[in-house]
């Protein structure tokens, strides 16, 4: 039996639709897109968009995704989030830890009053990005702030876990996990794919994230990540996925894979360490389209190395931001 703590954990991520269903998909977006973090614009132009336009016309095809990667359990994000919990759970016997969702049924306000019942006094908060971005560490802390404000919980000491974009155990954790199937698959070229942003989100300077943009952030991720996998910088690119829209981060992953495969690149593996669970983005868009498009431009094989998940190094490289000591 765990024994009574007066520290907690709360994992915060971004969350899923309850089912494939284009009914459920479609509540997800209206959530998801009417957040003012995720979409920067006066309220009304954003209500007008993603009730009238977005939500309606994505819903169905979403759903479509959604039932292709579809696990019994429910929705990758989910499961795997929650199997990284309860292993993470197990490492810090002695500490609760709760998962909340952005956009998702387990609310981060539920979450939260899930550890306030235990009458902890300081929770650890720790955000599953490693990059900070208004769009997702920005808007889970903002949610968070709110549900402490209406559980009458604001003076509660809450720490939150910075940036660890090149934090060595993360580093070490993606290593331990790409490592193996690189040098087996021994690819010509190996891309680092992040989820992309608009440029005026993804360059705006976090002084959180010591005073770096998403896109620098994710420069030192890949920099990091070359030099802990020790392999020639030469054979490496960036390139930015899910784009929405005009006016994004460049390249696309899209056209990064097809330049790629016209200049004879023929092997190419993909790395994608903004995402630290596998989701829609990376079962769905990495190994099923990117895949076909690259092999439809003429490239002969393509490896996607599996996200961090509930994988022992990163359930260990978390405890140990979580508990130093531990």
């Amino acid at each position: 039996m765990m024994r009574a703590s007066r520290k907690g954990v709360l994992l915060l991520y971004t969350g899923s639709p309850d089912a494939p269903t284009p009914e459920a998909v479609r509540r997800y977006l209206k959530r998801f897109l009417m957040d003012p973090h995720v979409l920067t614009m006066p309220s009304w132009a954003r209500r007008l968009l993603v009730h009238g336009i977005i939500a309606p016309v994505r819903a169905r095809a979403s759903a479509a995704k959604y039932a292709e990667i579809w696990m019994p359990e429910g929705s990758p994000l989910v499961v795997y989030t929650e199997r990284f919990m309860s292993a993470l759970q197990a490492m810090l016997p002695e500490y609760p830890v709760a998962a909340g969702a952005a956009y998702g049924a387990r609310a981060v306000a539920d979450a939260l009053n899930s550890l306030l019942r235990r009458s902890i006094q300081e929770i650890v908060v720790l955000p599953m990005f490693p990059h900070h971005a208004g769009a997702t560490r920005g808007s889970l802390l903002a949610m968070l702030d709110m549900a402490l404000a209406q559980a009458g919980a604001a003076s509660i000491k809450t720490v939150v876990i910075p940036p660890f974009y090149e934090d060595e155990a993360y580093i070490d954790a993606m290593r331990s996990v790409a490592a193996a199937p690189l040098q087996t698959f021994a690819p010509d070229h190996i891309v680092f794919s992040y989820h992309g942003l608009p440029v005026r989100q993804g360059r705006i300077r976090f002084p959180v994230a010591g005073g770096l943009s998403y896109e620098e952030q994710c420069n030192r991720s890949t920099a990091a990540l070359i030099g802990a996998l020790s392999v020639d910088a030469k054979s490496c690119s960036q390139a930015w996925q899910s784009r929405f829209g005009r006016g994004w981060l460049e390249p696309t992953l899209e056209s990064a894979l097809e330049g790629l495969a016209r200049k004879g690149c023929r092997r190419v593996a993909v790395l994608a360490p903004s995402f630290v669970t596998d989701c829609l983005e990376t079962l769905e868009e990495l190994d099923m389209r990117a895949r076909e498009r690259f092999l439809a431009a003429g490239g002969e094989a393509f490896l996607r190395i599996p996200c961090l998940n509930d994988h022992p190094p990163w359930v260990a490289a978390a405890a140990s931001m979580i508990d130093p000591v531990v």
